[in-house]
């Protein structure tokens, strides 16, 4: 009897056992692999569920839609002479030149799956020969030629070898890089693919036609974020210094020679990368602040966020074809037009435009502050939270010269109109961005909150609450109070 009774316990834990082994392989797979086994078929010692499946509901394949819908994979209505999405998007609608349908892609990871099928079970030593493989082709992709005399010992050291893999899963897990919108994570997962994939170059020297800038930034990016988790962590640290040089050296070459079709998402992917380390501060310290420093550099953070508009002014032509272009299209309101450069000050606050010395006449071509005020005001009436993001970020990323150098000059229009989007951006809570945004609002208001003007004394009154600083006045303004 008690002999049936163990044996009765073992088949309980054999039927438990899938649901739990697949719950914890699903959290710590690099890559997840769906189980593609037979309908028929059945893990041991479990029984068939009383789940019942629906068919799918038939409906009509697009097979001669346009141009632009073939490259963005999304169906075509094929209206004649221009598609309802071409429509949309202003794009010219081409049923003529059919583009030929390109060979799959053979990526290492694909080429292993087919080599080893027993990779599609849910087995956990087949999962650890897949990071292992995983492994070895990181170091190979990441490792330079040999004839450029680089050699790069720690790649090859074990230690580092778990911090590049352990880099790569924590970069594909997504929460820390993305705004939990589903398009964002898509292209998060189409960058882990692009940084395993080769790019062709004319060259016929195999060896160089990997450029695996992507791949760098990939684990650079992700070793940034483990390193605010683990601080203390020496081997993350110079990882994060390696794999970050390497970034910023290969994508310094690939952006001044080789701007093209094939390689504008790994440019993009990286740019956006690079912007968002160049932003990145790890303490609050506002004396550290380019406004307490006469070194032009210390505004790197800020300039850096206009590199991807040179690039999508050099793609433009491809940019619907970019696995970026719907986030990209996400991130335009409908109700924001950053392109608002008309002449005066309607539709601008009294108090700023005065501050900023914008009469009915002002230009964009002769008064800096002009535009970037515009698009400010552009950006107050959304609510101020992590879902507007996108849309205060754009702001950086359009700033032109003639503002940055009144930035530079420290004087006060500018450094309110960057305070006052500094102090949006507090409500935003990214990782990356949170300390710099309240150490660079807390410095402007500490530089001018001895000024004289009481115009930059209110104006300075939004961002400080904001960013939670006290300003002098309003101290003084608060101990009149409590004296009556």
């Amino acid at each position: 009897m008690e002999k049936m009774e163990k044996m009765d316990d073992m088949q309980l834990k054999t039927q438990a056992r899938p649901r739990s082994s697949r719950h914890a392989l699903g959290q710590n797979m690099v890559f997840r692999i769906p189980n593609y086994k037979s309908k028929n078929s059945l893990a041991c010692g479990s029984e068939p569920s009383g789940q019942v499946y629906h068919a799918r509901r038939s409906h009509r394949k697009s097979r001669a839609g346009c141009v632009n819908c073939k490259q963005r994979r999304v169906k075509c209505d094929e209206a004649k002479p221009r598609c309802i999405r071409c429509q949309k998007h202003d794009l010219e609608c081409d049923y003529t030149s059919q583009p030929a349908r390109p060979q799959k892609t053979n990526s290492i990871v694909s080429q292993f799956i087919k080599a080893n099928p027993d990779l599609i079970s849910i087995d956990s030593l087949a999962s650890s020969m897949s990071l292992m493989t995983v492994a070895d082709k990181l170091n190979e992709l990441l490792q330079p030629p040999s004839d450029t005399g680089t050699q790069l010992p720690r790649l090859t050291d074990a230690t580092a070898s778990t911090h590049t893999m352990e880099a790569l899963h924590h970069f594909h897990q997504g929460p820390a890089f993305t705004d939990g919108q589903t398009p964002v994570r898509v292209v998060m997962g189409k960058m882990v693919e692009l940084a395993f994939e080769p790019y062709k170059t004319l060259n016929t020297n195999p060896q160089t036609n990997q450029t695996p800038f992507l791949m760098h930034a990939i684990i650079a990016s992700a070793t940034t974020h483990l390193c605010t988790l683990l601080p203390d962590n020496k081997d993350y640290r110079l990882a994060e210094a390696y794999h970050w040089q390497q970034t910023i050296n290969q994508y310094s070459t690939e952006v001044s020679t080789n701007i093209t079709r094939e390689n504008m998402d790994k440019l993009y992917s990286v740019c956006l990368m690079i912007s968002m380390h160049s932003f990145i501060q790890e303490t609050f310290n506002p004396h550290a602040s380019f406004v307490f420093t006469t070194d032009p550099t210390a505004l790197t953070w800020l300039r850096l966020q206009g590199g991807l508009r040179y690039l999508l002014a050099r793609t433009q032509r491809w940019l619907p074809q970019s696995m970026w272009w719907t986030v990209f299209m996400e991130s335009r309101d409908p109700s924001m037009d950053f392109e608002d450069k008309r002449p005066g000050r309607v539709g601008l606050d009294p108090d700023l435009a005065d501050l900023c010395g914008i009469t009915e006449d002002s230009t964009v071509e002769g008064n800096p502050c002009l535009w970037p005020l515009r698009m400010l005001m552009g950006l107050l009436p959304f609510e101020r939270g992590p879902g507007s993001f996108r849309v205060y970020n754009t702001w950086m990323g359009r700033l032109e010269g003639p503002f940055y150098e009144c930035l530079l000059r420290k004087e006060p229009p500018a450094l309110v109109l960057l305070a006052w989007w500094l102090g949006l951006m507090c409500y935003v809570e990214e990782w990356w961005v949170e300390m710099r945004v309240r150490s660079e609002c807390t410095a402007i208001c500490m530089l001018l909150e001895d000024s004289c003007d009481p115009l930059v004394l209110r104006s300075l009154e939004f961002p400080a609450s904001c960013c939670g600083y006290l300003l002098r006045h309003e101290q003084e303004r608060a101990m009149v109070l409590e004296l009556e």
